[in-house]
């Protein structure tokens, strides 16, 4: 799945059939390349009111809601998060370097494994306007060197020009 697709998506209770709220952001472990908790908003503008859902609790993920097994699972919003973890604005502006020191571009998404939250692939933009237009390389996971606060650090062979995980197009008439 997408990791842009999970913000936005209902989150149920699957005892009461409670609609709790929404996905509001993803938190990511760099050290785990993993999804490890859902922000969640509940209410409107004013009065609104966030928690969260540690991964591990979610039952499944559909394409219209995120499915838990109780509202016992939802805690209050945790102060250590911040330090340790990557909201997916954060992981989706960081710069993709190669191991041979070259920017290759930016982190545009991911794909991952759900429930579970596992990474599988991250998708890199390339530098400049090409990235707006260019075509974007996914990497496998277990290719990624390393996942800072900072960088992603992938090895140079992985991000050569044409060796996106996209096929070529055959040519016309073939």
């Amino acid at each position: 799945m997408d990791i842009k697709a999970l913000k936005g998506l209902a989150v149920v209770a699957v005892q009461d059939g409670q609609r709790l709220g929404e996905v509001s952001d993803v938190l990511l472990s760099p050290a785990e390349r993993r999804i490890v908790r859902l922000q969640v908003s509940s209410g409107g503008l004013f009065g609104g009111r966030t928690t969260q859902v540690e991964m591990g609790a979610v039952s499944s993920v559909g394409p219209d809601a995120v499915m838990i097994p109780s509202r016992d699972v939802v805690r209050a919003e945790g102060e250590e998060t911040s330090r340790e973890l990557l909201s997916l604005s954060e992981f989706t502006n960081l710069r993709a370097v190669s191991d041979q020191g070259r920017l290759v571009g930016t982190i545009a998404g991911a794909e991952v494994e759900t429930p579970s939250g596992r990474l599988l692939t991250v998708e890199i933009a390339p530098v400049g306007l090409s990235g707006l237009f260019g075509r974007r390389q996914s990497v496998p996971i277990d290719r990624v060197i390393s996942i800072g606060r900072d960088v992603v650090v992938v090895p140079e062979s992985a991000v050569q020009a044409g060796s996106g995980s996209e096929p070529e197009a055959e040519p016309p008439g073939r």
